[in-house]
């Protein structure tokens, strides 16, 4: 919900519905009883002058690629995968975001948040680079972002409601001392 109401008295409702075992986002099929049941829960519910209008969370896919900058004689392949991990678990829309309560619905998703990183992985000294991709629905299955060219350090979700992630690539430099 954004917390307004149109001139009409609709007032917008997003659900993230649970998901299945195994999967990313919620099957869209199953989940369309629970936007009717919710809609019809919402509808007894309301005042005369307020109409709800539900609908299902929309995803945006992202890929990320991560540079960073590991203390001496840390193992390069377990921080490699620990830093995909961390990175899946930040993205998550129901697990993650920066207070780990789920990303924020219409939030932004700045490099700089992946600093927190070095916090939960000690044989990461620093995190060099993040480079974000948005990809697009055209897109969806395709090769990942960083080979199609230079991402950014900022998304908005503007025509979606949450993020997701489709691919991460973490690339490592050993500190010299």
């Amino acid at each position: 919900c954004d917390g307004r109401m149109g001139a009409d008295g609709e007032v917008g409702v997003v659900i993230l519905p649970q998901r299945r075992e195994g999967e990313r986002v919620p099957d869209t099929f199953l989940a369309a009883g629970l936007k009717d049941h919710v809609q019809r829960y919402l509808g007894k519910r309301c005042l005369v002058n307020v109409q709800p209008r539900v609908r299902l969370a929309t995803f945006q896919e992202v890929d990320v690629s991560l540079t960073l900058l590991l203390r001496p004689n840390a193992n390069i392949l377990l921080v490699r995968e620990k830093a995909r991990a961390w990175v899946h678990y930040f993205l998550d829309p129901y697990t993650g975001g920066l207070d780990g309560g789920g990303w924020p619905f219409g939030g932004t998703l700045y490099a700089q948040d992946f600093g927190r990183l070095v916090k939960d992985i000690p044989e990461v000294r620093h995190v060099v680079d993040v480079q974000l991709y948005e990809i697009g629905a055209d897109r969806s299955g395709s090769v990942p972002g960083w080979e199609e060219g230079q991402g950014t350090s900022t998304l908005v979700l503007d025509k979606s409601d949450l993020f997701i992630l489709r691919g991460v690539r973490v690339m490592s430099e050993e500190a010299l001392s």
